[in-house]
């Protein structure tokens, strides 16, 4: 039987909490089980690119890739997961924009709560386009916070963002008009924007924050200043390798000058406990999100297992 999942099927059966169990497990088995993992390759016609991201876990006898298309005429990718299993059958094809969203914040929540301060209560979310709603999920599932500061460069969608998401969050949004305000007090601030240069300027980051850089993932893009990489005391990616192939906030800021590569520790690294934790609340964390297959693969085996168990979905052979 191949299994048909909808993006509507995917996030009724992804909640948060699930997603950060997933992913953690996906990581566990690249360091503990021969895992694989291939980093996201891109061929393109024009203004559109189509990218490609497999992986396998051989404990769980799976594995997958992810195709999805981006272009500059259209905001809405068109996204697809295929599931196979070790013997080559292909058991769900399940669309893959809400896999891809949902999988980006739980890794944003499984580094946070390594990270951040433990009594963390204040959060700045930059950004309210397509990645920011499961950013704020993933961030409020991992930390009781008090507030989280909302902003854009478009205001209307700042308050149009907290309207929409505020019935669904145990903890007050609050509408910012300026980047400063956001994060003034903020014990962590995750920018999740399309911004192709620097909205967050060093001289805005204070002692004891968690950074979350989430929002791009083209060697020529950022959106944090090199001077915000310079003051951070512990540098984590999900992957040094693919970072120095595609994460242009770390990449320019090498290139100019900062001590990048010398420092930076993999999310993986935390977790079976190679690198160390925060040490001290005065500490400045940053977490550079690329996106990794294996993440992806997790993350979609637990949504096929849920969709088997609660006979959820369409059977392709009908």
């Amino acid at each position: 039987m191949t299994l048909f999942l909808s993006e509507k099927n995917v996030k009724l059966l992804l909640p948060m909490k699930k997603a950060i169990e997933a992913v953690k497990y996906g990581l566990n088995e690249l360091v503990f089980h021969q895992a694989q993992n291939q980093h996201r390759s891109r061929v393109a016609i024009e203004n559109t690119t189509l990218n490609t991201m497999s992986a396998s876990i051989p404990e769980a006898n799976i594995m997958g890739v992810k195709n999805y298309t981006f272009t500059t005429m259209s905001k809405n990718p068109v996204a697809y997961f295929l599931l196979f299993s070790g013997e080559g059958d292909l058991l769900c094809l399940m669309e893959a924009d809400e896999l891809g969203r949902i999988r980006t914040g739980a890794v944003t929540g499984l580094a946070t709560d390594y990270l951040a301060v433990p009594n963390s209560k204040i959060a700045a979310l930059l950004g309210t386009g397509f990645q920011a709603e499961t950013q704020l999920k993933a961030i409020c599932e991992v930390r009781e916070l008090d507030r989280v500061n909302i902003w854009s460069h478009h205001p209307k969608s700042v308050y149009e963002f907290c309207r929409r998401l505020q019935p669904q969050i145990n903890t007050e949004l609050k509408p910012t008009e300026y980047v400063e305000l956001a994060v003034k007090d903020a014990d962590i601030i995750t920018t999740a924007t399309s911004a192709a240069q620097p909205i967050l300027q060093g001289d805005l980051i204070h002692k004891g924050v968690h950074l979350n850089a989430i929002g791009n993932n083209r060697i020529y893009e950022r959106e944090i200043a090199s001077e915000v990489v310079n003051k951070a005391d512990i540098i984590i990616t999900d992957s040094i390798e693919q970072s120095k192939m595609e994460s242009g906030d770390l990449v320019i800021a090498d290139k100019e000058g900062v001590i990048v590569w010398d420092r930076v520790h993999e999310l993986t690294d935390l977790i079976v406990g190679k690198s160390n934790l925060r040490t001290s609340v005065e500490q400045i964390t940053l977490f550079k999100s690329n996106g990794l297959a294996i993440e992806d693969l997790a993350a979609a085996y637990f949504v096929y297992k849920e969709a088997l168990r609660l006979n959820i979905g369409i059977d392709m052979a009908i």
